[in-house]
């Protein structure tokens, strides 16, 4: 079977041949106009229908503003404390390149999980999720503006897509000064008005993806985390081996373990050693998603406790475990459970994370539709459903970054106003806003630079 990348790179050079050919023609019409390195093409397209959304729903609209305003402020503030834990990261945390290779500023681009090493982290990120996804965010962001615009009698001069490369973008364009003009309420509605159809859409999203998991992924194994654990003082120890995957440590009279995560310890000046206890299951490596117990299909934690229940210690299992679409088998011989002897015992559980941070903290809400230790699989046709579920996802999360980088204090983002009305509303010195608003600008052009130096001085 031919694998869906293929299709996809495919798509990938048929829409770039489309747009080259498009721009070509385009070239010499009074339509497209070229703006440094990318390509403006104006049309009407739309505007009728955002001039009639905006007629008639002016109470509707009207109410939104403050609420549009206030989105706007919280996204500014998020995005800011987001640059700012992300360089005490960078700073504070040298170790964090062993897992994040990707610089911390770059575009977004297609098979990025891939070019830098963060598929663990990441879904597949295919051009033609690119597109879909940067087409509804697009087209919701400037259809948003525009119906603001027509609410507060600004001229909509025209519409139309941005073209950078294969990667295109939209735009209202609107009359400048009638939009100048307008009370600083007005204006900051305007500019916020793209991200909260982004918001609003990423909430959506987010309920289609919750809806479609429940709909379509059904229990499937059992994944564990972490074996058995306990602490030794590092005086016991008399000895290490090698054994390939492990380390085995030597105490007295007993065999411990540590894989590569606690072998770090060894490098560090502490009194006692976290450990895995010599179990039947780091004997013989298990890994990965636990799907079967001979043959017995194992559906999560509480189907694998049942399974243990009905075995006594010594009698000898066959453990079938998946691990990125591949099933392998274990062989072992249960142990005694360390606080009943008469129970059957294999050494795996699951470590639950104690979310601390603000961001920890909202994701872990985000994600209570699912329990973090069954391994989910999916109830009908296992491609689409894959696909579907991983394009809802990428919508849902470009909205939002959509969101938060548009409100940054930069002058060529609807932040960049945003904050200088913000603090012209607050100081009433036009002269006070424009330079704190240049300030912010510098301030957060240098912390690009050094996210970017500590990225650089960590990699080499």
């Amino acid at each position: 079977m031919v694998s869906f990348v293929v299709y996809d790179l495919a798509f990938l050079v048929i829409f770039s041949i489309f747009v080259a050919f498009f721009l070509y023609k385009k070239r010499n019409t009074g339509a497209m106009k070229r703006e440094g390195i990318i390509f403006m093409y104006r049309t009407q397209l739309g505007v009728r229908a955002i001039n009639w959304v905006g007629d008639n729903l002016k109470k509707t609209l009207s109410f939104l503003k403050y609420i549009i305003v206030a989105i706007g402020l919280a996204l500014m503030a998020g995005i800011i404390w987001l640059l700012g834990q992300t360089l005490w990261i960078y700073v504070s945390r040298p170790d964090i390149m062993q897992y994040i290779k990707a610089p911390p500023i770059a575009p977004l681009i297609p098979y990025f999980p891939k070019l830098f090493g963060m598929e663990s982290f990441f879904p597949p990120f295919y051009f033609t999720y690119f597109i879909v996804a940067l087409a509804i965010v697009a087209v919701a962001h400037e259809f948003s503006h525009g119906i603001f615009m027509r609410r507060f009698g600004i001229k909509i001069k025209s519409t139309g897509l941005v073209f950078l490369g294969p990667i295109l973008g939209a735009f209202v364009e609107e009359n400048r000064n009638q939009f100048e003009k307008k009370g600083k309420l007005e204006q900051m509605t305007v500019l916020g008005a793209g991200v909260f159809a982004n918001v609003v859409l990423a909430l959506i999203f987010y309920g289609l993806y919750v809806a479609f998991f429940a709909a379509s992924f059904s229990p499937g194994g059992y994944i564990f985390n972490t074996y058995a654990t306990s602490s030794i003082p590092l005086a016991n120890v008399s000895g290490f081996i090698d054994e390939g995957n492990l380390t085995a440590v030597i105490a007295g009279n007993e065999t411990y373990y540590l894989d590569e995560g606690l072998a770090t310890q060894l490098r560090m000046n502490a009194s006692e050693l976290f450990v895995y206890l010599d179990t039947p299951a780091v004997r013989v490596g298990l890994r990965g998603a636990i799907v079967q117990a001979n043959d017995v299909k194992i559906l999560d934690g509480d189907s694998l406790r049942e399974f243990l229940e009905s075995k006594n210690p010594g009698d000898e299992v066959t453990f079938t475990t998946e691990m990125d679409g591949i099933r392998n088998d274990y062989k072992m011989i249960l142990d005694k459970h360390p606080s009943d002897p008469s129970r059957a015992y294999m050494g795996v559980g699951f470590r639950r994370a104690v979310p601390t941070g603000l961001i920890q903290k909202l994701f872990s809400g985000f994600m209570k539709f699912k329990e973090p230790s069954t391994h989910y699989i999916p109830s009908w046709d296992g491609d689409f459903v894959y696909f579907f579920y991983h394009l809802l996802w990428w919508v849902m999360i470009i909205n939002l970054l959509v969101a938060f980088f548009n409100m940054m204090p930069l002058g060529m983002l609807d932040g960049g106003r945003f904050f200088y009305l913000t603090i012209l509303s607050i100081t009433r010195s036009d002269k006070f806003a424009k330079g704190l608003f240049k300030v912010a600008t510098y301030a957060i052009l240098f912390l690009f630079l050094l996210l970017m130096f500590f990225w650089f001085i960590r990699i080499i």
